[in-house]
């Protein structure tokens, strides 16, 4: 009976000593739970961290590459995108020639370059003369100008000497473009080595024709055509 009080009391310590380990444990165990969560969300901050840099850095790099990319291209076509309307050379020619819009006929504008320097040729007619502008696109400068006396421009001209009126050579030349009319060509009678013939241009469509025709029998006896951009 002794020996077996003994045994339990034994059986009991044990069990206490048992439960007692168990208890110490957890918390020491919970401590390095805490421990390692809060290591491990340090660490993920860092690298979000790092990665959010190198995303910075690599943005940087790229801006500033196609920044670098874009001066070397302006650069290298030496022209720029920065320039005035048509309409605004059409308007600094015509304030500087002293004429209203209404009071010119047979304009035609073409942008072209100049040793790198973008240019607006404008050309127009008013009575009897004949104006020619260039202009500088980008500040609106006027680069050259002229203009001279056309006694033969009037599209009230009579025959002369047998010759084709005025408004037969238009025909003869505007039935050779579809779709142009009197607003797009220009013509005059001009003396070549002593043969008249009217000699002019039509601008249409995206295009410029040149032509000679024989005063005389209205026959072409040149005809040139030359596309152009805008």
């Amino acid at each position: 009976m002794k020996k077996i009080i003994i045994n339990s009391l034994i059986f009991t310590i044990a069990i206490l000593l048992f439960a007692g380990c168990g208890n110490v444990a957890a918390p020491e165990n919970a401590d390095s739970a805490t421990t390692m969560e809060e290591t491990t969300e340090d660490d993920i901050a860092a690298a979000n961290a790092d990665g959010t840099e190198a995303g910075n850095n690599k943005t940087d790099t790229s801006t500033s590459k196609q920044n670098e990319t874009a001066a070397t291209q302006e650069n290298a076509s030496g022209v720029s995108d920065s320039i005035i309307t048509e309409d605004a050379a059409k308007a600094i020619a015509l304030k500087d020639a002293g004429l209203s819009g209404d009071k010119v006929s047979s304009m035609r504008i073409k942008l072209e370059t100049d040793d790198g320097i973008q240019e607006y040729e404008v050309d127009f007619y008013s009575g009897n003369k004949e104006y020619e502008y260039t202009i500088n696109a980008s500040t609106g400068d006027i680069i050259s100008k002229d203009n001279d006396i056309d006694d033969d421009f009037s599209s009230s001209e009579k025959p002369k000497n047998d010759i084709i009126s005025k408004d037969k050579a238009k025909k003869i030349a505007l039935d050779k473009v579809s779709g142009a009319t009197d607003n797009d060509i220009r013509i005059h009678l001009d003396n070549d080595d002593g043969k008249k013939i009217y000699e002019g241009s039509i601008v249409f469509n995206k295009k410029e024709y040149e032509f000679e025709i024989d005063a005389m029998s209205g026959t072409i006896l040149e005809w040139e055509e030359d596309g152009y951009d805008d």
